[in-house]
């Protein structure tokens, strides 16, 4: 019985390191994988936020496309002349008049666009939007009947601009449209 006693004490004593280490090793690891997963989890929360805040800029700019278009479907418009937000589309990229001297959409600051007069809550910006009057071209081999109708089709730019939360997102949307002139 002495020599089995004996035994396991020096078995107990060989053995007293190994525990802690595997111990340590197995922490070591929980500790890894939690890491990874927050890690996973805030960027997960930053990819929500930067979608909500895309949202936003996009519903907004699609509420200054929607107003424009109902500026256009309303009665008689005025002069495209480059002022209220309202320009011509000029061909030549020389011509200096002001009515084609339209604002530049990605500059956050630029002037010249017409504002939602419907607030937009908790936007950096209310959203934007001009009208350009597009140039009408014709088919020059166009026969000009006296018994055919002319077309009073006008064609025209809207462009709109929607911003989020914070003044580091804005989306810009485009669309054409026609309208039988007056």
């Amino acid at each position: 019985m002495n020599s089995f006693a004996h035994r396991t004490s020096r078995n107990r004593d060989s053995q007293r390191g190994a525990v802690l280490i595997v111990s340590l090793v197995f922490m070591l690891i929980l500790t890894i994988i939690s890491i990874a997963s927050m890690q996973t989890a805030t960027l997960q929360e930053r990819m929500a936020g930067n979608m909500k805040e895309n949202t936003i800029a996009f519903q907004s700019a699609e509420a200054a496309l929607r107003t424009a278009e109902a500026v256009l479907r309303s009665g008689i418009l005025p002069g495209f002349d480059g002022t209220g937000g309202f320009y011509q589309s000029c061909p030549d990229p020389a011509d200096t008049r002001d009515a084609c001297k339209y604002p530049a959409w990605a500059d956050y600051d630029s002037a010249g666009w017409l504002s939602l007069s419907d607030k937009i809550p908790d936007v950096a910006k209310q959203p934007e939007y001009i009208i350009q009057q597009l140039n009408r071209a014709g088919n020059k081999n166009e026969v000009l009947d006296s018994d055919r109708p002319v077309s009073r089709d006008g064609f025209y730019r809207v462009i709109a601009r929607g911003f989020g939360y914070s003044d580091r997102s804005m989306v810009v949307l485009a669309t054409t449209f026609k309208r039988q002139e007056l």
